[in-house]
């Protein structure tokens, strides 16, 4: 629970703090923010859940699950997608991909499309 609250806060803290660089510029709209905390998250739940670490498995756990997924749910996404890939080839891991980012935007797009019809 206290990896949650500080992931969270680290993402709402990184992200002000990037899109406030970007205020003044042609990248004012653009999510860097996000992106960037998607990027570190992956790459931190990569880096952590190596087998060569001896970290454990309590405090591996609030790291990952705790900290990293309240960071962000994009490493796991990342994480799981080059688990496919290694595991099962290219055909598993394209389609996790492009089904995330296809499903997901479907969703995004139902959602709004259900707010509007219930706003009237």
């Amino acid at each position: 629970m206290l990896g949650g609250a500080l992931g969270v806060l680290c993402r709402y803290l990184l992200t002000l703090m990037i899109q406030g660089k970007l205020q003044d510029t042609e990248l004012a709209n653009f999510p860097l923010g996000t992106l960037v905390v998607n990027v570190v998250g992956s790459f931190l739940l990569s880096f952590l859940l190596q087998d060569q670490l001896s970290v454990p498995p309590v405090a591996r756990a609030a790291a990952a699950t705790g900290f990293i997924g309240a960071l962000t749910t994009f490493s796991t996404f990342a994480l799981e997608a080059d688990q496919l890939l290694r595991r099962d080839g290219g055909w598993f891991a394209g389609s996790y991909l492009l089904g995330n980012l296809l499903l997901g935007y479907a969703a995004v797009l139902a959602g709004h499309w259900l707010a509007l019809w219930l706003g009237g």
